[in-house]
């Protein structure tokens, strides 16, 4: 607002006076409304802004955490990957013995051919001895083709037992990737239960198929346990049965128990 130029004679009038200090009270009481409002605002974006920050940064603990294991995931894979080509470049490496061997074998063969060839035109008696030799030279060589037979096989039948035990430990990793966060703990956090998909040694399903486990986990020891069956105990209280002796109190097994009916409940559904 403009100042206004009072004379001489308007300021000795004392209502102008009191008029003038009542419009410079107003703008003054105008101006600090304003601050007060900015300051507001500035505290607002402050607040906003350090909101914004801590997001961020749970944001990228969250980010390093997921690139951890992805990289420990890849890691493995590379792993898997490279004891298939040391196993293959193994076998490789057998077959190869034995193909020099048999190759060694036929030669050696194709000279004493030759020689009892020769051998037939010389002296009765030392072709004889010659034949004796030979005999024992071929059952010789075919006994060592038989221990080279052997070793490729043996080595064929590891290779092969070695793809299906790392094929079983890669399906193992991506069910223990996939499974879901922990359901329910105990109070004083020891135990935890969690869905899962695991399948043991020797155990085989269908492409349509779907195992539904529950897997326990102690916190304190770091051991899990697979679920077993669905068993009736008590009144209205089923519980699971454990591949395990461990001790797992009835709590951990009732709650088990739980989560095993519920999903049976909506697998009906489904169907």
């Amino acid at each position: 607002m403009a100042s206004t130029t009072l004379s001489l004679k308007s300021l000795r009038d004392s209502n102008t006076l009191k008029s003038e200090i009542s419009k410079l009270e107003s703008e003054k009481k105008d101006l600090l409304g304003k601050l007060e409002r900015e300051q507001k605002l500035v505290k607002k974006l402050q607040d906003d802004l350090v909101s914004q920050k801590k997001d961020f940064e749970h944001l990228e603990k969250q980010f390093d955490h997921f690139a951890g294991i992805e990289a420990d995931f890849e890691a493995l894979q590379q792993e898997i990957q490279l004891e298939r080509l040391e196993n293959l470049l193994s076998k490789d490496k057998v077959e190869n013995q034995s193909s020099s061997a048999i190759k060694k074998a036929r030669e050696e063969i194709k000279v004493l051919q030759q020689e009892l060839k020769d051998l037939k035109q010389l002296d009765p008696q030392r072709l004889k001895r010659q034949v004796v030799d030979l005999k024992k030279k071929n059952a010789g060589q075919a006994k060592e083709n038989k221990t080279v037979n052997a070793a490729l096989v043996s080595a064929r039948k590891e290779l092969k037992e070695t793809s299906t035990e790392k094929e079983r430990l890669e399906k193992e990793l991506e069910q223990t990737l996939n499974e879901q966060h922990a359901f329910w703990q105990s109070e004083d956090e020891q135990w935890a239960l969690f869905e899962t998909g695991l399948l043991l040694k020797g155990e085989s399903l269908a492409a349509d198929e779907k195992m539904n486990r529950i897997r326990c986990l102690n916190r304190n020891t770091g051991t899990s346990f697979l679920s077993k069956a669905l068993i009736e105990k008590g009144k209205d209280k089923d519980q699971v049965s454990w591949f395990t002796d461990a001790d797992i109190p009835d709590e951990v097994s009732i709650e088990a128990g739980k989560r095993l009916k519920a999903i049976a409940a909506e697998s009906e559904e489904d169907d």
